[in-house]
């Protein structure tokens, strides 16, 4: 079971490197999507209610959108540019968390549970760990080299 989850994950992780080496505009586009995302939700329910009424409140949620998606794109060239081991420190752990989610995703939709690698439950979570931070390190790279690029 647990080399079936693996080889999954695996074929997840080839899929996924397949969509990002698209293009870096793809890569830049997945991320705007996300962090603007989570932003206009936030800002949604938050701020946008107690400011705005009716259709209005979906207006400054995109506004919203875009300023996060230029922020990202110029927080995200200027950093690479100046600061590049900071930007290696950000891509690392957005790699490890998008496989961490697919990680996480895989062994729930197949098997209802993390599963159990080893008998300790302390050593197990460690294992799992290890696993998903060795395959971030594939994202990593390609996550480097597509924003190197630039």
């Amino acid at each position: 079971m647990f080399f079936l989850a693996l080889f999954l994950i695996l074929i997840i992780i080839w899929f996924v490197r397949f969509i990002i080496n698209l293009s870096y505009m793809l890569a830049l586009t997945i991320d705007i999507l996300v962090i603007g995302g989570f932003a206009a939700y936030y800002g949604h329910h938050e701020w946008f209610i107690h400011i705005a009424s009716g259709k209005a409140v979906y207006f400054w949620d995109g506004v919203l959108f875009v300023l996060v998606g230029f922020l990202y794109v110029a927080i995200v060239g200027i950093l690479t540019r100046f600061v590049p081991w900071l930007v290696y420190v950000f891509h690392y752990i957005v790699a490890w968390i998008g496989t961490g989610f697919i990680y996480i995703f895989v062994n729930l939709t197949f098997f209802d549970d993390i599963g159990k690698l080893l008998d300790d439950s302390t050593m197990n979570c460690i294992a799992h760990l290890v696993i998903v931070s060795l395959i971030a390190i594939i994202l990593f790279v390609k996550r480097v080299s597509i924003f190197n690029k630039e």
